[in-house]
């Protein structure tokens, strides 16, 4: 698979994204962004670095973040640097859509 496409490739890139300290204090819609952002963040570092292999743990992490997202976004204004929760959106979409779960977990 080509690099540019394949989604463990693109999760990398995507979670070496700068964070600005202002969105420390930043809540929309009732969500916390910095722990929205923290939770995501642990499970793509986990999820790349198992190769696109995620837990049923981590997996309800992901999409519990993909749902409060969903929410967010409408919310946001120019202020709230919409490009990041994006980033992070589609960051919680690819491993979403793209997971392999665990060996022990297919049976």
């Amino acid at each position: 698979m080509d690099v540019a496409t394949d989604p463990v490739a693109v999760v990398a890139r995507l979670r070496d994204e700068p964070w600005d300290r202002k969105w420390n204090s930043l809540e929309v819609a009732g969500v916390d962004l910095v722990s929205l952002d923290t939770r995501l963040g642990g499970c793509a570092h986990t999820w790349v670095a198992n190769s696109g292999c995620l837990h049923e743990r981590g997996m309800s992490t992901v999409r519990l973040v993909l749902d409060q997202l969903e929410r967010v976004m409408p919310e946001l204004t120019e202020d709230d640097s919409p490009a990041v929760w994006h980033r992070l959106h589609e960051t919680a979409r690819l491993i979403a859509a793209h997971n392999t779960p665990p060996a022990d977990q297919l049976s």
